[in-house]
């Protein structure tokens, strides 16, 4: 594709290849958003959704020759279009009451299940698992360190 450096074709035909998981040259709709996070691209639920990604797996496919014009445009976004460690922080910090980098791991779950583009509880769960997030005995995690693992990725799909 013309408008993505080539690395950038090659990766992106690499992680379509790990979301093909029967190997039939199609990936599910569903995982649009799994895919660009895969490739360093955090766009929102609704921002798939408008470039085809579907609400639920198995309603419709789609070929890499589909995919990379969508990562092609979220590729050439301005990062600021999506959520930087600075966003991050910056929001996380309200719930930091006494101002050590520490909040509630509770809060948190609380926060990610209700609000805005809500997760289901087992995708908070295994997104605290993969970025190896722990509560201390007063159950608070330092949301640094939190913020640092998540955006490196890879994030747990949302139909395991």
């Amino acid at each position: 594709m013309a408008d993505l450096p080539s690395d950038k074709v090659d990766e992106a035909k690499q992680v379509f290849d790990v979301f093909d998981k029967k190997y039939e040259g199609k990936v599910d709709s569903f995982y649009i958003g799994d895919m660009l996070r895969s490739l360093g691209i955090y766009p929102t639920q609704a921002e798939c959704e408008k470039r085809g990604q579907t609400k639920k797996t198995g309603e419709k496919f789609l070929k890499v020759e589909e995919f990379l014009p969508i990562y092609s445009e979220f590729y050439k976004m301005p990062a600021k279009n999506f959520g930087t460690y600075e966003d991050f922080m910056e929001g996380l910090k309200l719930f930091d009451k006494e101002s050590n980098g520490l909040m509630s791991l509770a809060e948190l779950t609380q926060v990610l299940v209700a609000m805005a583009e809500k997760l289901e509880p087992r995708v908070v769960e295994e997104i605290l698992r993969s970025t190896n997030t722990k509560d201390d005995a007063e159950g608070m995690f330092n949301y640094d360190t939190f913020v640092r693992a998540l955006l490196q990725g890879p994030f747990p799909n949302e139909s395991t």
